[in-house]
């Protein structure tokens, strides 16, 4: 088969790529659609993500949908044909965090298109990747997969709101208007938001964000724009910082309300300076958001039932064949959010 396979920092290649036997608990999917993340992006520009390091040719590829081709021993409940969106999560199951339903926090995690460990984990991106049967989500019956890509990284902004503890009418800023802080102001929206802000340095990133959610948005990045964009925003209840810069978490801790919740859903530059005082002196609770738990089948559920529709988020679809094309679009924040992946026909 044939599979979208990173092996340093630029080099991408779509190669043959051995099949593997099936094991017990496992299936085999026929590819349907793949969204390219950012972790995606950080392996081709930098052959990195944060500590984890290509050292061998790796599958990419954490967000995927496609149907099942094979079922392996010791498998119910899929049938050959079905539809399913795929969760990349393979927790060990056997260390404390895991001990105490704390899954996505497991101290051996095994994320498929990660570099974490050695040997890496594949991806999805090959025309039939091998999974288990317990991370595979049924769909509807003639529901698109395409939309299906989206449910990964729509969960992980199901988790960071279910953090952010919203209640009904809240006022909610989220900071960064990319793929996940897109889908974060879509899923504070539907969890009962009641004024719903978004900041970028991005306009049509905005506007995008606009026309799904009806937010109001402000562009950021220059300290007049962003002046004026803290006048007109004043204090509110909970911010979700999905931008991943030091100036977008310290606006939020201006803005937030005494005892206020800021949920930080984007990752930060590990030399981040940031000046946290504002914390203390309003008591202000800050939480991370690291991937998700259950929200993955949630994702699933509101997305194929029609609860959200993402499908403006869905900017380019690119076959495998075109993929060095894709991650450029991908790459560029100013006409893309979610780029998508296919084998073709």
């Amino acid at each position: 088969m044939r599979a979208c396979v990173i092996r340093a920092a630029k080099e991408l290649h779509v190669q043959a790529w051995d099949e593997a036997d099936l094991q017990p608990g496992e299936v085999r999917l026929d590819f349907a659609w793949g969204g390219i993340c950012g972790s995606d992006l950080h392996y081709y520009a930098h052959g990195r993500v944060a500590n984890s390091i290509l050292r061998e040719p790796m599958i990419l590829g954490h967000e995927f949908s496609g149907y099942v081709r094979e079922v392996g021993p010791d498998v119910s409940g899929l049938a050959v044909g079905t539809a399913v969106a795929v969760n990349p999560s393979h927790p060990c199951m056997e260390c404390d965090q895991c001990a105490a339903g704390l899954t996505h926090l497991c101290r051996h995690m095994r994320f498929m298109g990660s570099a974490a460990h050695h040997p890496h984990t594949n991806g999805g991106f090959a025309e039939r990747p091998v999974v288990l049967a317990s991370q595979c989500v049924p769909l509807p019956q003639g529901f698109d997969p395409m939309l299906a890509a989206l449910c990964e990284p729509y969960a992980v902004a199901l988790h960071a709101v279910a953090l952010a503890q919203i209640r009904p009418g809240a006022s909610v800023l989220v900071t960064g208007a990319g793929t996940i802080g897109s889908l974060v102001a879509v899923a504070a929206r539907k969890a009962g938001a009641g004024r719903l802000i978004v900041t970028d340095i991005a306009e049509p990133a905005l506007q995008r964000i606009a026309g799904i959610t009806d937010a109001e948005t402000f562009v950021v990045g220059s300290s007049e724009a962003d002046d004026a964009a803290e006048q007109a925003i004043g204090e509110v209840d909970v911010v979700l910082e999905a931008a991943g810069v030091a100036s977008a978490l310290e606006m939020a801790i201006r803005r937030i309300k005494p005892r206020g919740r800021i949920v930080q859903v984007g990752f930060l530059p590990p030399t981040a300076a940031l000046s946290l005082s504002g914390l203390l002196i309003r008591e202000v609770t800050l939480v991370g958001a690291y991937r998700f738990l259950g929200e993955f089948d949630e994702a699933v559920r509101q997305i194929s039932a029609g609860e959200v529709d993402l499908g403006p988020l869905v900017t380019a679809r690119f076959t495998m064949d075109e993929a060095e094309a894709a991650f450029a679009a991908a790459g560029d924040r100013s006409q893309n959010v979610k780029v998508l992946l296919s084998f073709g026909t």
